[in-house]
């Protein structure tokens, strides 16, 4: 799997080191996200590695939206319109409710959906 996505204009070599530590002792969720375009009442400027948003899930599976940052793989930037793998860390996983493969996740800021991402992998801790 490329990680390309280290390169972004936002993660320096100092902030790498810190997400790779962060993704062993914590894990991370893969998502397939699609970022809604300007007409779909999204975003009108890309979003790099490091972004960070609001998550909400299904009514019935949570009723709360958690902030996590997302760091974008295979390609620096993801624009308005675009899909991407990325992957989530949730900011304070305690909170989050139990996340598995399939889920869809609403992105946003404020109350505003700017994106939609479908779980495709939850990776455990490695330490």
């Amino acid at each position: 799997m490329s990680v390309r996505f280290w390169q972004s204009r936002t993660v320096d070599d100092r902030e790498l080191a810190r997400w790779q530590k962060h993704e062993q002792e914590h894990g991370y969720i893969r998502a397939r996200l699609h970022l809604l375009s300007t007409h779909e009442g999204g975003r009108s400027v890309p979003i790099f590695s490091g972004y960070r948003s609001s998550w909400g899930f299904p009514q019935e599976v949570h009723e709360y939206v958690h902030d996590g940052p997302l760091l974008i793989e295979d390609q620096d930037t993801l624009s308005p319109g675009e899909v991407a793998t990325v992957r989530l860390h949730p900011l304070v996983p305690d909170y989050w409710p139990e996340v598995s493969v399939g889920l869809s996740l609403g992105m946003f800021e404020g109350s505003r959906k700017v994106g939609e991402a479908v779980v495709i992998e939850v990776v455990e801790p490695s330490n």
